[in-house]
């Protein structure tokens, strides 16, 4: 019974501590990620303190007396700028190399093509950074120039191991990363924090993340070197990725990225990691704001690969933020629009109980002015429809008296082909004569037609043209074949081949006629065909 009761009054408050633990937590991390928030769009200000430590080098390059020290000095601004802008690393090492010719020692040169090895790492440039790998004989030097090239090289092996195509070739490039890595950790000093950091990767690759947080976790909860936590925090949240668990990874991510910033690099991996874990959480805004500081910093160092890998991401976050964006906008707007609704109505009420007297007099005299407009559309619904009715009947007509005169003409052969007339039978089939007065006829009725519609479209089409190069048609004609086809083109009859049919006129002389008028135009040439439409 006293158990039972103990029970009963212990879980409770262990509850309760796991609770307030994790409610702790959870405000821990949020306060990390506004801290995160805050250097991000105040990081101009790390980069002024980077390019005064750059300045300071720069001047003690140049007051440098001896070859030897000019070369150490371009070896410091490249190891400065390789995480912060690889063109200038780049050129430190071209320099660093050019001093080469003054030192003798294997040691300088084989220093100087890591160094290049290293910006061609950065950059992507993995052929190159193998090549110039190979050309260094392993067994001509030891010491710390032994492990910057067993470190280039599993740097090297491991980005073409993320980049392979196949797996038979992304297995090779890991295993040769991973004899670096073991060659590397054999030949460091025990104990120290780069040897735990090569050493928990090695953890990591193999899926032994338990190891790598048990022995990584109490040196990062109290690092308080900035350019080792930035390795230390990004090691640990790949562990907690590995185990499944978010919130660490989320966290250990933030601390490496804040000393990404800090430290002025632009070089990185954790801001763009963090930025997916939070989209995936449904933090848009942030994870936008994340995504599109790793893009400038990656652009801004020339670090292809990176560039590359927030170019496969950002996209599909920057398409979730502006769906998120849009639907604020359509929130506000709705908003804005029933208090706009609220605040017309209001008035509108004013209005009314301030004019209830003089609200007769104004519906009177609205709806004579109503009267008087809808007696205006009506003359004119009356005219359009008198227009319509004169020009269907007149086609009509058209269409009757064309019937006569071909039942005229059948009768005409008829009679002929009775009558054994065939010479003249012969001769008025084989005459156009007949043809060609029908169509100049109906070219006539049609340009008639036309210009009762549209009375002033030769006047208004020749606006659009050069002034030397208008269009007047010749004496006793209404339109010629020009200005036809653009009556046509203004009916909406656009298709040249239907054009062509129409005026009895090649394809070819149709496209000629359109271009050739098309480069007359004052304004705009492709915009001259639509400015023709809005004739009349």
């Amino acid at each position: 019974m006293h158990m039972r009761r103990f029970l009963q009054i212990i879980l409770p408050l262990c509850c309760l501590t796991h609770l307030v633990q994790a409610a702790g937590s959870l405000a821990e991390h949020s306060g990390r990620l506004k801290h995160l928030d805050r250097m991000i769009s105040d990081r101009g200000r790390y980069h002024i303190e980077k390019e005064k430590e750059i300045d300071s080098l720069r001047n003690k390059l140049r007051q440098a007396v001896s070859d030897q020290e000019r070369f150490e000095w371009c070896c410091r601004l490249y190891e400065t700028y390789i995480v912060y802008q690889t063109d200038s690393a780049l050129r430190y090492v071209l320099e660093s190399e050019r001093l080469l010719r003054q030192l003798p020692d294997d040691a300088f040169r084989y220093r100087a093509q890591l160094n290049r090895v290293g910006v061609m790492t950065v950059t992507g440039m993995y052929k190159e950074a193998l090549d110039a790998l190979n050309q260094i004989p392993r067994h001509a030097f030891s010491g710390d120039l032994l492990q910057s090239y067993f470190h280039h090289s599993r740097t090297l092996y491991g980005h073409m191991a993320d980049y392979a195509l196949t797996n038979d070739e992304k297995n090779a490039y890991q295993q040769s990363a991973d004899r670096y890595r073991d060659s590397l950790l054999f030949i460091m000093p025990h104990g120290e924090i780069n040897t735990l950091i090569v050493e928990a990767d090695r953890f990591n690759t193999h899926g032994q993340f338990d190891a790598t947080i048990a022995m990584l976790k109490p040196v990062t909860d109290t690092c308080r070197n900035t350019e080792r936590m930035r390795f230390l925090a990004y090691t640990l949240s790949e562990a907690y990725a590995l185990k499944g668990d978010r919130e660490n990874q989320k966290y250990y991510l933030t601390l490496s990225a804040i000393a990404d910033l800090k430290t002025s690099v632009r070089e990185y991996i954790s801001l763009r990691k963090l930025a997916f874990l939070l989209y995936e959480d449904g933090d848009i805004d942030r994870a936008y704001e994340y995504m599109k500081c790793s893009l400038e910093d990656a652009q801004s160092c020339n670090a292809r690969s990176r560039t590359i890998e927030v170019a496969e991401i950002f996209p599909v976050i920057d398409k979730a933020y502006r769906l998120r964006s849009e639907r604020k906008q359509r929130t506000i707007t709705l908003l804005l629009a029933s208090v706009s609704l609220l605040a017309l109505c209001l008035v509108a009420a004013i209005i009314y109980v301030y004019r209830q007297m003089k609200k007769l007099a104004v519906a009177r005299q609205a709806l004579a002015d109503a009267n008087r407009q809808l007696q205006t559309i009506n003359n004119t619904l009356k005219e359009t429809n008198l227009i319509k009715e004169e020009y269907i009947a007149q086609y009509i007509n058209r269409c009757s008296a064309y019937i006569d005169k071909l039942d005229h003409y059948r009768r005409r052969l008829t009679k002929l082909a009775s009558t054994s007339k065939l010479e003249e039978l012969f001769r008025a089939i084989k005459s156009d004569e007949f043809i060609e007065a029908e169509r100049k006829e109906f070219y006539n009725e049609f340009d008639h037609t036309f210009l009762s519609l549209f009375p002033h479209f030769v006047t208004d089409f020749n606006k659009l043209l050069n002034e030397k190069d208008r269009i007047t048609p010749k004496p006793g004609d209404l339109l010629n074949t020009e200005l036809r086809i653009f009556a046509l083109i203004r009916l909406g009859i656009t298709d040249s081949t239907r054009i062509a049919e129409f005026l009895q006129y090649s394809l070819t002389t149709i496209y000629n006629y359109r271009s050739k008028v098309r480069n007359k135009a004052v304004g705009d040439k492709n915009e001259f065909e639509a400015a023709v439409m809005r004739i009349g």
